[in-house]
């Protein structure tokens, strides 16, 4: 029977996903390459590096969803044993304060210095290497990021935050723009970049495609961006570079007119395009043939531009891929229709009570033309009759002696006809766009373009991660903007470890030929083939260390893993040891490959 003075003594702490997303931060090797481009810490700090401290602040925004400072050093102290062993290094009590962390983040987000762009570029090449990740083709694109911040008034024109265009619908709030340069297919982001929110977003794509040249060692391969890259300077610029790109043009300049001439009189057959990997399906009795999802054609254009510095013309020729989507030209066709009924509706409404002011009227037709976009496909006449009407002086019945003026009435009338010939071009003319490429037709054909540009959505859903769960970029908490553009470098790493684990678990369950069940809730025979990280971290929730401390003797104990954790960790190439419980002696942690 044990006494008091040997009764054991039990404590615990969650482990849940934290050795998981420590060991991946540690294998795309944040903490050395942050302690490579970082100055180490002044000489009195003792404790952890600014590596291992991102490390460990990186669990905690993967895990808690949440990248406030304060309360980070609850956290890791309610964690110490498990984040001690996951990092091969004892955490102290004061090694994750707010203080701590602020010096982080304003190292990371320096401006004199750019570290970020150091750091991103030794981690893409890492990746790039230990993952065998495609360098064939990279995508580029930005976003606007709304906050409830004011600068200093000694800051407001060269702050970070500023009033611009709004992504985000919101003209009232301070912004600040992102940019997310990934690699495709599996949307890892090579670079990003954290600017003010009143920069113009065309010049932002040049000096980004150059970091990506740098990272990627090498020009050749294809830049898939919107049309705010498609600026004359950046087509050239990218063209003398070595580089290939693909982009839509915006309805500027001579483009709406060669659009609308080449779709009404095309200046070569129009063909059927199906995306590739897409086939069309045979036809049957029961199923027509399904028309292919695109069609269009390729003109062929001489392209100038000359360089202001240097005084020299960059020439090459280009592609001009006059691309129809089906899907997109009947949803154009439902959302005019659906504005042209609520203004019809909208104007018969006017028409009953129009009022006796004919300027009054004709403002009112304005507006709800205006409101519903639809001047252009709506003739509305106002028109205006006059009448008299004998108003008898004095008193007594009418008659044909008695004297009387004439009042003129004048009545307002409202008529409205849809412009058949302008509806009939318009329907034409939707779902066309022109896209262009310098890229020869031997290395991007029309299905290969389509089949590029319709994964466009991938930087978006980088974007959605970044500003919603889980790394919530838009709720700042940080005053000083260098602790905000550091931040901004971390949730981008953290969008690394999301894209990257999602990549990896992907490709592998492709190669296997087979899917992954047990990641939904209430549904546990729900298989597939295409898992999230976050569902994937999600399963990990309730591992839990426990420490038994007997007459001075240490015994820990781990909850067992399941099958299920058992196959995530062999899917991302991690070992089970990683959840062993801690062993060691004299204070050591040894570093775990």
């Amino acid at each position: 029977m044990l006494t008091s003075s040997s009764e054991p003594a039990l404590t615990s702490e969650r482990v849940d996903d934290l050795p998981l997303l420590v060991h991946q931060l540690r294998r795309m090797e944040v903490d050395q390459s942050i302690d490579q481009v970082l100055l180490p810490p002044h000489g009195n700090r003792q404790g952890l590096s600014f590596g291992q401290l991102a490390v460990g602040f990186l669990a905690y925004i993967l895990t808690e969803c949440d990248h406030r400072l304060s309360p980070v050093e609850g956290w890791t102290q309610d964690r110490r044993e498990s984040l001690s062993e996951a990092l091969g290094a004892a955490v102290r009590e004061k090694d994750f304060t707010d203080d701590r962390l602020e010096d982080l983040l304003a190292a990371l987000g320096d401006e004199a210095t750019c570290p970020w762009e150091a750091l991103e570029e030794h981690l893409g090449q890492h990746l790039i290497r230990a993952y065998s990740l495609p360098t064939q083709t990279a995508r580029l694109d930005t976003t606007s990021v709304s906050v409830y911040h004011s600068p200093k008034p000694d800051r407001e024109e060269d702050s970070l935050l500023r009033f611009g265009h709004s992504k985000d619908h919101r003209p009232d709030l301070r912004q600040f723009v992102e940019l997310l340069g990934t690699l495709d297919p599996a949307g890892v982001p090579l670079v990003t970049q954290t600017l003010p929110g009143n920069r113009a977003d065309d010049r932002l794509y040049l000096p980004a495609w150059r970091r990506m040249v740098e990272a990627l060692g090498r020009s050749d391969f294809l830049l898939v961006a919107d049309c705010k890259f498609s600026s004359l300077s950046n087509r050239a610029q990218v063209q003398e570079g070595g580089g290939f790109y693909l982009a839509p043009l915006p309805a500027t300049g001579e483009v709406p007119e060669c659009l609308r001439q080449w779709v009404l009189s095309p200046p070569f057959p129009i063909k059927d395009i199906w995306p590739e990997g897409q086939s069309p399906k045979e036809a049957s009795k029961e199923a027509p043939k399904e028309p292919a999802p695109f069609e269009g054609f390729e003109v062929v254009r001489q392209m100038s531009w000359q360089d202001p510095q240097r005084g020299e013309d960059v020439q090459w020729e280009e592609r001009w891929l006059v691309l129809r989507s089906r899907a997109q030209a009947r949803r154009q066709l439902e959302a005019l229709h659906r504005r042209l009924s609520k203004a019809e509706a909208a104007l018969r409404r006017l028409a009953r009570r129009p009022g006796g002011d004919r300027e009054s009227l004709e403002g009112k037709v304005q507006a709800i033309l205006s409101r519903h976009r639809v001047g252009d496909f709506l003739a509305v006449e106002t028109t205006e009759q006059v009448t008299q009407e004998r108003h008898y002086l004095g008193p007594g019945r009418p008659g044909p002696n008695r004297p009387f003026r004439l009042v003129e009435k004048r009545t307002l009338h409202l008529s409205l006809r849809r412009r058949g010939e302008v509806i009939e071009e318009f329907e034409t003319l939707a779902g066309w766009r022109i896209y262009i490429t310098n890229s020869p037709a031997r290395g991007l054909s029309l299905s290969q373009a389509v089949g590029y540009y319709k994964g466009q959505w991938q930087p978006e859903r980088g974007f959605q991660r970044l500003k919603g769960r889980p790394l919530a970029a838009s709720s700042l908490y940080l005053r000083r903007e260098d602790c905000i553009r550091g931040l901004l470098v971390l949730l981008g790493v953290a969008l690394r470890v999301l894209t990257l684990v999602e990549f990896v678990v992907r490709r592998e369950l492709q190669a296997q030929g087979e899917d992954l069940a047990g990641l939904y809730e209430g549904n546990p025979s729900r298989t597939t083939d295409r898992p999230t990280t976050e569902r994937l971290l999600r399963a990990f929730e309730g591992i839990t260390l426990y420490r038994f401390s007997v007459a001075g003797k240490v015994v820990y104990h781990m909850t067992p893993l399941t099958p299920l954790q058992q196959r995530i960790l062999a899917l991302m190439g991690l070992p089970e040891s990683i959840y062993r419980p801690p062993s060691r002696a004299g204070g050591e942690f040894p570093r775990r490959g």
